[in-house]
């Protein structure tokens, strides 16, 4: 059966309405990508400078601290490497001047733009809901297709269509490589159906899962781009989160997950591995994974007071436990965000602002 128009018209509104249009890009983003000793930051909107944490975004706006014995490592937007090793203050522009970004600060990335409906964290577990490629831009090659592992069932379907073409193979696994034809720009839904009756589509029956392949000549430009940063000379992880903001600015999120799953597979100790994965799961629907993820980087957080990487878990896992249908839990992570985005001086966005206040308020 093939898609309709009336369908992929419904799909378009659904991206507009969930915030999935391409977002607005603001000023190019820097990455800390080595911080040893004594280095704080200063981002512009905070109070004061706090503990430096690998992996992090700033702006040219914001300032680098070093103290004594101490030194960090800037991969700048324009793909350049500033090395600070002398004590004493700086401002981002000094050594990360404004040029052509390959990367920038993305406002719409933590939003998801809309609320994912609430379901009860039992229930979800029961489904063999879509893991990837879910809510994604895709290069046009072979997709491995995965989902969650029902409890009782012995067999998954597995559908996917587009305009052109209806895809369907049955399996035993929890996933299956993809192998019929991929149209560059055209849009696929993907559909899983296990053998208990189970389906993808109780997730969430007012929207299917997606994915858009990538028109030829913009996955030519950003492939290029992704072969400059691996030939950076970056160590697994400086590349991994590098190649991770890259790819989540461009939509590339089925790319980015790949990336950031390899980094926490290998037991990565930079708590920003873990909430950017845990941002991006969020960002397309899989609130499980990523309230998993987020308590593996918290986990990690344990004993910094201040530290922007740990309120911004807290805040995704406050709002995934409430997605999951689990208040108390959300109502103690909110608060636990909140207060420390208030010691960082931070503002939240004012979607986030709502749901913590319409969530806390209720309380």
């Amino acid at each position: 059966m093939k898609l309709n128009w009336k369908k992929t018209i419904q799909a378009a509104l659904t991206l507009i309405l969930i915030g999935w249009a391409t977002p607005v890009l603001s000023s190019p983003a820097h990455i800390l990508i080595d911080v040893r000793g004594n280095v704080q930051v200063k981002k512009s909107q905070w109070k004061d400078f706090i503990q430096a944490e690998s992996g992090i975004l700033l702006s040219s706006e914001d300032e680098i601290k070093l103290g004594s014995n101490s030194s960090v490592k800037v991969y700048c937007s324009d793909r350049n490497k500033w090395v600070l090793e002398e004590p004493g203050t700086y401002l981002v522009s000094q050594g990360c001047p404004e040029g052509e970004a390959v990367i920038r600060l993305c406002p719409d990335c933590n939003n998801p733009g809309g609320r994912f409906p609430t379901i009860k964290e039992e229930k979800l577990k029961e489904l063999p809901y879509l893991i990837s490629p879910r809510n994604t831009n895709v290069f046009n090659e072979p997709l491995t297709i995965r989902w969650n592992k029902v409890f009782g069932a012995t067999s998954y379907t597995v559908k996917v269509e587009g305009e052109e073409e209806e895809w369907e193979k049955e399996t035993n696994e929890t996933q299956i490589l993809y192998d019929g034809k991929l149209e560059p720009g055209e849009y696929y839904t993907v559909t899983v159906l296990a053998d208990n009756g189970a389906t993808s589509a109780q997730e969430d029956e007012r929207q299917d899962l997606w994915f858009i392949v990538l028109e030829d000549q913009e996955a030519k430009t950003l492939r290029e781009q992704v072969a400059v940063i691996k030939q950076q000379g970056l160590s697994q992880e400086q590349e991994g989160l590098t190649l991770a903001y890259f790819y989540r600015q461009n939509e590339l999120n089925f790319e980015a997950i790949q990336v950031l799953e390899g980094l926490v597979k290998s037991r990565s100790q930079i708590a920003t591995v873990y909430q950017l994965l845990g941002d991006i799961y969020r960002q397309v629907g899989l609130s499980l994974m990523a309230k998993e993820v987020y308590q593996q980087g918290l986990a990690l957080t344990v004993e910094e007071e201040k530290s922007e990487v740990k309120a911004m878990m807290q805040l995704g896992l406050g709002l995934v436990e409430y997605v999951l249908g689990n208040r108390n839990e959300a109502v103690e992570w909110l608060e636990k965000a909140r207060v420390n985005y208030l010691v960082l001086g931070k503002r939240l966005n004012k979607e986030d602002k709502e749901l913590i206040d319409e969530v806390l308020g209720g309380n």
